[in-house]
């Protein structure tokens, strides 16, 4: 309940003003979309489109994820688009993308065609992630390649279902980062039967499919300092093609649960994902694998603590706030007493 009050508290603070929401007509059909744009951001600055689950929509996307902070911090636009009610053609009367189709395909190629004039977006850098129903709309973004539009994407929770064979193979080799937890009772790690939907594909097949079809080998693999002590430990793999830079990572939650990973109380406080999917974005094209995951925290300072609305303030009890330290790296963090 102490989440959810949060939540409801927040949410309004980014209902209006720069980020959104803003339409956009696709078909005869107008579409709703958050965009945040960084003060004086440079032409030719990456853009990422961050995709929502089911039922869900930009707004809240925009607020689970906190990647307005990290556009701020490094220079990238972020884009939140939302979903048509029974987008899937089902009946639920909630948002879905279209995963057995390409109406979201060709909507979310528009769309970035529109931003992409307007603000000159870097081409070559043009990333997609998502959540659950998002990831699985990122799959099949990666798998329905039409231009090369999109550089890289990192599904976070999500599958590829059988009936998503509108298109069978990437037609490029695009950099993946999949991250799932291995108990997340929604979309199985090990893959499963999802009813209504079919079959799905475990996490790890997925990987070994994109390892092969990127022609990539494995370069690295390690396990995340626990850092709570709480045995949620997250186990990552990172394959690299040493001819192109191409790239797969592969984050495994032990014990991780259907959620935006993320530190306490909102979920697998070892790491932010949020920030490890740029770090991975912001590398694509890069013979290099990482930014040292490992490094010392301890040889870096911070520079200074902001809140939800960027405001500089001290940090203090029940309160989400974000750390800002002098090595780029940004935290996020709620103190409970």
């Amino acid at each position: 309940m102490k989440n959810l009050l949060l939540i409801l508290f927040i949410s309004p603070l980014f209902a209006s003003g720069q980020d959104g929401p803003f339409n956009f007509t696709h078909n005869n059909i107008q579409r709703e979309f958050h965009l945040h744009i960084p003060n004086n951001l440079p032409t030719n600055s990456p853009i990422v489109y961050v995709l929502h689950g089911w039922g869900g929509n930009g707004a809240n996307m925009m607020y689970m994820t906190g990647f307005n902070i990290l556009s701020d911090q490094h220079n990238f636009a972020v884009c939140y688009p939302t979903a048509l009610v029974d987008g899937d053609n089902g009946n639920s009367g909630l948002t879905s993308w279209n995963t057995n189709g390409l109406s979201d395909v060709n909507f979310l190629h528009a769309l970035n065609d529109s931003l992409t004039n307007h603000y000159q977006f870097d081409q070559n850098k043009i990333f997609a992630t998502g959540f659950s129903y998002g990831a699985e709309m990122s799959f099949h973004l990666a798998r329905c390649q039409v231009s090369n539009i999109f550089d890289g994407i990192a599904p976070l929770a999500g599958s590829i279902f059988e009936y998503m064979n509108v298109c069978d193979t990437p037609s490029t080799h695009i950099p993946v980062f999949v991250l799932h937890g291995t108990n997340d009772n929604v979309v199985n790690y090990n893959g499963g039967y999802f009813p209504n939907y079919g079959p799905y594909l475990s996490a790890p097949d997925i990987v070994d499919a994109f390892v092969i079809h990127n022609s990539c080998i494995l370069d690295t693999s390690y396990t995340l300092l626990d850092l709570n002590n709480d045995n949620n430990t997250t186990d990552v793999e990172k394959y690299n093609n040493l001819n192109n830079g191409n790239k797969v990572w592969f984050y495994t939650i032990n014990n991780g649960t259907h959620s935006w990973f993320d530190v306490a109380p909102w979920g697998n406080d070892d790491f932010w994902a949020s920030e490890e999917i740029w770090n991975f974005f912001s590398q694509v094209g890069s013979n290099t694998t990482s930014l040292n995951d490992q490094k010392d925290d301890f040889n870096r300072r911070l520079l200074k603590t902001i809140n939800v609305l960027g405001q500089e303030v001290k940090s203090s009890a029940k309160r989400l706030l974000f750390y800002i330290y002098d090595d780029g790296k940004v935290e996020k963090r709620i103190i409970i007493e």
